[in-house]
């Protein structure tokens, strides 16, 4: 089973403060884009949903060895019965379908002040070898009737402050994750920007990054 990719943050790293340097960029690719399509990072736990030819499913943290909380595990379970994949994915059966996304609430991160119970938030989608675009993941989530990451739509710009993010995430950085079962409400952990349509590094990888409040 594939592991998410990790994600390069957009800036190099003071290697005392562990804080960005505004201006140095990790990689050089990231300068000769125009246009960058930009969701919200939900500070949560990291979650693979793996639907294998066999017609099981699994459910992984990040890495095979990542703890999951107990209700997490019941509520993936609950959500992602065999039966939903080979309905919503009809014509691609017989090649491993993995989602990849977020799962948050009470007792992990920051979830709690998101809600109280559990839930799963998409980001990203792989069938066999392809990665899938944009529209295609918003379309999957609407067949398996589960949520995506928050959208923030289009940037041409790298952000170079968190005053920078709050304006892209909007009302003052708040987040914009769903507020239920008691949530109060916190403040976005960051963003993550990709290319749209896709693009890649010269090492085959997405060209994608990310940026949290806390990077500055």
């Amino acid at each position: 089973m594939i592991e998410y990719p990790k994600l390069e943050t957009i800036y190099n790293r003071d290697e005392k403060t562990h804080k960005v340097i505004i201006g140095q960029l990790r990689m050089s690719e990231f300068a000769n884009i125009k246009q960058w399509y930009v969701t919200e990072k939900i500070d949560g736990t990291n979650i693979r949903v793996s639907f294998l030819p066999n017609g099981t499913v699994k459910f992984n943290g990040r890495t095979d060895n990542a703890q999951m909380p107990a209700k997490l595990m019941e509520y993936l379970k609950v959500t992602f019965p065999p039966e939903i994949f080979t309905v919503a994915f009809e014509s691609a059966l017989g090649e491993e379908i993995t989602l990849f996304g977020e799962g948050y609430g009470e007792k992990i991160q920051n979830g709690g002040a998101y809600r109280k119970s559990m839930s799963f938030r998409l980001f990203d989608v792989k069938i066999g070898p392809l990665w899938l675009e944009l529209y295609s993941i918003s379309d999957i989530a609407d067949r398996l009737g589960i949520g995506l990451v928050p959208q923030l739509g289009f940037i041409d710009y790298l952000p170079e402050s968190s005053d920078a993010l709050k304006a892209i995430i909007g009302n003052d950085g708040r987040s914009l994750v769903a507020i239920q079962d008691g949530g109060q409400g916190c403040m976005a952990e960051g963003i993550v920007a990709r290319t749209s349509p896709m693009l890649l590094t010269r090492r085959g990888d997405r060209l994608m990054w990310k940026l949290k409040f806390r990077d500055f």
